[in-house]
This record gives C-alpha cells, sequence and structure tokens, in this order.
C-alpha cells in the first residue's frame, strides 16, 4: 500500500520520541505540521506529476491573462495558441523586447504573479484555442488515509517530508538539530528533481537535431545560422 498521511504522521512521533498523545505533541499540531511540510516539499520545486494542461480562449485585444486559480503563480512552463508553440521570456526582457520591437509577430509569451502575457497579442476571440499547461497546488492531505503525490514513484521524496516536519517541530527546542534536517530535505528533493529533469532529457526530441552546431562564420550563404544576428527562435515567426 502506498504511504499516506497517517503513515507519515506515526513515523513523525516515533523520531520524536512522544507518545502519541503527548501534550507537547497533540494529534493535531502533529498533522498541521506534516501538512505543511508537505506543501512546502511540493512547492520546492516543480514536480512533473504535479503538471496540467488547461485551455481558455484568446480575447481580441488582450494582451495579459489570469492564472488558472489552481496554478502555482509563475509555473507555467509551455503555452501554445492556436496549435503554435510560443516561447516563455523572463518578464523583463519580453516587456523591453515589446518595447523595442513593436511590430514584431515572434510569439513569446511571460509570467509575472498571477498573470501571464501573451505576444502578438490576440486579435479575434477564441474558443478553446490557447493551452497552458502548469504547476498546480498539491492537496492539503485533508484525511489520514490521503496518499502524497510522491507515494506513487518518488518515495524517498516522503522521508523528506518527515525531515521537514522534524525541523518544524524542533524549530525551538533544538534550532541546530531543525536546520539540520531541513537541510537533508531540500537535498533529497533537489537530488529527487535533477534525476526527473535528467530522466526527461534522455527523450530525443522529435524533429530537432541532436547537436546544432552553428555556421558563425557563414560558409553556408543560404541559411540564416552563421549570421550574427542569428535568432534561434526563428525571428518574427
Amino acid at each position: 500500500m502506498p504511504t499516506t498521511r497517517g503513515d507519515i504522521e506515526t513515523e513523525v512521533i516515533a523520531r520524536l520520541q512522544v507518545a502519541s498523545n503527548s501534550t507537547l505533541y497533540p494529534s493535531a499540531r502533529i498533522t498541521t505540521i506534516v501538512q505543511n511540510a508537505y506543501l512546502w516539499a511540493t512547492q520546492l520545486v516543480v514536480w512533473h506529476d504535479l503538471v496540467r494542461a488547461r485551455t481558455t480562449g484568446t480575447v481580441a485585444n488582450q494582451e495579459y491573462y489570469d492564472y488558472p486559480e489552481n496554478f502555482r503563480s509563475e509555473s507555467i512552463i509551455r503555452m501554445e495558441v492556436d496549435g503554435v508553440e510560443y516561447n516563455r521570456k523572463n518578464f523583463e526582457d519580453y516587456l523591453d523586447f515589446i518595447k523595442n520591437n513593436p511590430t514584431s509577430t515572434k510569439k513569446i509569451f511571460a509570467s509575472f504573479g498571477r498573470q501571464f502575457f501573451v505576444h502578438p497579442i490576440p486579435t479575434t476571440n477564441g474558443s478553446a484555442n490557447l493551452i497552458a499547461w502548469g504547476a498546480i497546488q498539491a492537496d492539503t492531505l485533508s484525511l489520514t488515509t490521503s496518499v502524497p503525490v510522491f507515494s506513487y514513484n518518488k518515495e524517498e521524496a516522503n522521508e523528506a517530508v518527515i525531515k521537514k516536519a522534524l525541523s518544524i517541530a524542533l524549530i525551538r527546542s533544538d534550532p541546530n538539530l531543525a536546520k539540520s534536517e531541513e537541510t537533508e530535505a531540500i537535498s533529497i528533493l533537489l537530488k529527487l528533481s535533477t534525476d526527473e529533469n535528467k530522466n526527461t532529457q534522455r527523450n530525443q526530441r522529435l524533429e530537432h537535431p541532436m547537436l546544432a552546431v552553428p555556421d558563425f562564420f557563414g560558409s553556408n550563404g543560404s541559411t540564416p545560422i552563421g549570421r550574427f544576428n542569428y535568432d534561434p527562435d526563428g525571428g518574427d515567426e
């Protein structure tokens, strides 16, 4: 059976070496600590298991849109409009580019807070023609039997949740140990995230060369690669 919130609570109590009915760590407090530790762990990085696609319709002459309610702020990693991918850019770079290139048709987007911005600005109203992929908020493990998302393929991450919970519980009585537990939790989660991204990178890009070496000296005059104004995003297209 997958690890549940109740299993994590039992382990936290055991490592704290207190009774299950301890007045220092009553059951309600342990539950709150575990829930907070879990939400912290799920928000430390963007986990693939929490990425979802959401659709909306473009609005004529509207550049910015509100994030879907359950998306984490600034977590959109990919976007398509009318089936065409838009490249994600840093928000300030996005603003500078539009200011300096007002007539450009380069297809880009950026996030800031709870809004995302799309360029070129749509000129027509669409119906479910904008798709965004972003990270949703993890559930709060409201039940003892609730299963953390990590239980299905990242059980080691539940160990990080336990360590973070211990860190929260010990912060007043033993700050040094609390800091050590949190540091170990972060190390576990970052390693798992790195491994997850490495596994994804093993997938060869479809219709993308594995090695693209620009000809900076322009030996092939028929291609834009080799020109120092070469734009890997494809210019204004």
